[in-house]
């Protein structure tokens, strides 16, 4: 742990530049989205990679997520520990730690390293699909407001990044965490940016949540529109959404998802939704493998040809009695890892992207 921000602030890389004028082919750029807003009203921004072949990824970031007033009145205290749930605004200026990890890295072993990115930031507590304000009670008592306006974050710097970035010939789309929901959720809506793209991937990494109140959350809580909502029938939200997505694109899309087995991060989650604590046990560990085959085994069912990568890394932070594993991999240094018979993430991924899907993991 860190004494205060500034020292820890002192242990992140140096800030990427705002980009001002044309963007430089390789380097990373904070970029402003005028008018845009996080959960707690501070100013919102994303960030953009110009890359020199006609490759683009579109990621949405990860960072909890907010279903009511109790969650709201929670988001997230860097180097703070307590029961929170979200990432506010105030959590923005440390997405720079990650972005040159993984997926993201400029070294010659990754073969994304020379696609151009749209990363879409997430200080909201919507899944990326919120539309509007959500009043509620902040511990103290005074009365507060979370602006859950992903969707409209996410809308105006797809607007701003494409004034820079050619048509791609190949997209993928994706996310880890919250993100993963966002990239299920708005697969649909990026392809519609890029009508003449035959060439689509959508691969959430780590989404599985179940909740039966799903619809009225998107609807009444997010203030999403009905393009997000109204698929929303079940307690598997990422289900019903990539469900909505086969529906509506079908063989247009490339399929994938990315979870380890007891994800510790989605169990907690998990944990807090069935039993009201934020808290990991062995039991829920196991019943979110359990979980989690039910959901491959659906997804192979009715979207053919999906390909799915299932990892067992421990999460190193926990004791092991839990069997909690790693949340999200996308963005690690375990994207260059390889797992079972030597396959990568990152080989997985560059062969799903080239046609060549295959499924990891999946033995019983």
């Amino acid at each position: 742990m860190f004494d205060n921000d500034e020292e820890l602030r002192g242990y992140l890389p140096k800030q990427f530049p705002i980009l001002e004028g044309k963007p430089e082919a390789g380097q990373w750029y904070r970029l402003p989205v005028p008018g845009a807003i996080s959960a707690d009203g501070l100013p919102y921004w994303g960030f953009l990679r110009k890359g020199t072949e006609p490759g683009l990824i579109v990621y949405f970031s990860g960072g909890g997520v907010s279903l009511n007033a109790y969650m709201a009145a929670r988001p997230n205290k860097l180097n703070e520990i307590s029961e929170t749930f979200y990432f506010d605004g105030k959590a923005l200026p440390y997405i720079d730690a990650f972005v040159k990890q993984g997926l993201f890295d400029p070294s010659q072993d990754n073969p994304f390293r020379n696609w151009s990115c749209i990363l879409v930031s997430y200080t909201t507590g919507d899944f990326h699909v919120g539309n509007g304000d959500y009043p509620y009670t902040a511990i103290d008592g005074s009365p507060a407001v979370l602006h859950h306006h992903g969707y409209r974050n996410y809308r105006g710097l797809m607007e701003q990044a494409l004034q820079f970035i050619s048509a791609p010939t190949k997209l993928l789309i994706t996310g880890g965490s919250a993100g993963a929901f966002g990239a299920s959720a708005l697969a649909a809506d990026v392809m519609d940016y890029f009508p003449e793209c035959r060439d689509v991937t959508c691969c959430p990494d780590s989404s599985l949540l179940l909740y039966n109140e799903w619809q009225a959350v998107a609807q009444h809580v997010w203030q999403a529109n009905e393009r997000i909502w109204k698929p929303l029938h079940g307690p598997n939200i990422c289900l019903d959404w990539l469900r909505a997505l086969y529906a509506e694109k079908g063989d247009g899309v490339r399929y994938l998802f990315i979870c380890s087995i007891r994800d510790s991060a989605l169990a907690r989650y998990q944990h807090f939704l069935d039993h009201g604590t934020m808290e990991l046990t062995r039991e829920q560990s196991l019943q979110f493998e359990k979980d989690l085959r039910n959901m491959v085994d659906v997804l192979k069912s009715e979207i053919p040809g999906i390909g799915v990568f299932l990892l067992d890394n421990p999460d190193t932070g926990l004791d092991p009695e839990l069997l909690g594993t790693q949340h999200t991999f996308l963005h690690t240094p375990e994207f260059f890892q390889p797992v079972k018979d030597g396959v990568s993430l990152r080989d997985w991924l560059w062969n799903a992207v080239n046609g060549s899907v295959l499924n990891i993991g999946l033995e019983r």
